[in-house]
């Protein structure tokens, strides 16, 4: 019987993402996706200590986590806006802040 493969997924896929700016995302020291809005990306890892890390090109955010032999780790990041959002629309600028988490094993 073959053993499960260890894998993570990154996702871009709220709701709340307000679709704009694409979001650099690397494993460890390698970038593996740039995600426009509603995209996502699916490696294949070793077991281990890792890192994950998004980037905006204004903003950065990285986890670190660790998986047994066989798990699946998925993370969702997204675009959003503040309390200013309205600056975005009126001005096309406005504060952007970017959000990565990990989800829950369901």
């Amino acid at each position: 019987m073959d053993t499960p493969q260890t894998q993570i997924t990154v996702a871009r896929t709220l709701e709340s993402d307000i679709g704009i700016r694409e979001v650099r995302v690397w494993l460890d020291d390698e970038l593996i996706a740039t995600l426009k809005n509603k995209q996502s990306v699916t490696r294949v890892i070793a077991p281990g200590r890792h890192t994950v890390r998004a980037h905006n090109t204004l903003v950065g955010k990285s986890i670190d986590f660790e998986l047994a032999e066989g798990e699946h780790a998925r993370f969702s990041t997204s675009n959003r806006t503040g309390c200013a959002s309205s600056l975005i629309f009126l001005l096309g600028a406005g504060p952007i802040y970017l959000s990565l988490d990990r989800e829950e094993n369901v």
